[in-house]
């Protein structure tokens, strides 16, 4: 699949309880969280940049607001999903600030362009990246029967769906999530 066929969703919603602040807002090298990720994808070519759960709009890009409010990332999944103006969907959680374009790019490269209801995601060792990965978006029936039965965790559409795991032999840090101050700070530390 090429960038610019695709859509692409930046998840930026949740509480960050853990952070004790908005994740998306927090600045790095002087952009926010949500800058960074949403330039990230446009330099990759991809024209159709969703924020999903963000409150704040950005150049050259859509908010999506969830259609099944504060049940995880499955929903703002779902409702980039139902947004998207192409038949799939690259998701990134905008707090792995580090993940590399050339990692993006081997998952666009090896999603099929059929679109048979399936997900591209990134592999490390052996954890599978789900808020990292590309998305079918005729998975938002599946991932709506998720949210309805509330049993909203985002493996759960993983396990009941075809997966494509793209292995990530790169730096694992660079896959790093920041959900407390700590974890930012490191991140923050290893760009200085």
């Amino acid at each position: 699949m090429r960038p610019e066929d695709l859509s692409a969703a930046v998840l930026a919603g949740g509480f960050s309880r853990r952070m004790g602040s908005c994740k998306a807002e927090l600045v790095l090298e002087g952009k926010t969280l949500a800058e960074r990720q949403t330039d990230k994808l446009r330099q990759l070519g991809i024209r159709d940049v969703m924020l999903s759960g963000y409150g704040r709009a950005l150049p050259g890009c859509r908010n999506v607001t969830d259609v099944w409010p504060h049940r995880g990332p499955l929903s703002g999944i779902h409702a980039c999903l139902l947004a998207a103006v192409n038949p799939a969907c690259l998701v990134v959680s905008v707090d792995a600030p580090l993940v590399p374009p050339e990692a993006l790019r081997k998952l666009i490269e090896a999603h099929p362009e059929e679109g048979k209801a399936s997900i591209t995601a990134l592999v490390h060792g052996e954890r599978t990246e789900p808020l990292i990965a590309v998305y079918d978006c005729a998975l938002s029936p599946m991932a709506e029967q998720l949210l309805l039965s509330e049993k909203t965790a985002i493996m759960r559409l993983l396990d009941a769906c075809p997966v494509q795991r793209i292995p990530w032999e790169g730096d694992e840090f660079l896959l790093s999530n920041c959900n407390t101050p700590e974890e930012f700070e490191r991140i923050r530390i290893s760009l200085s």
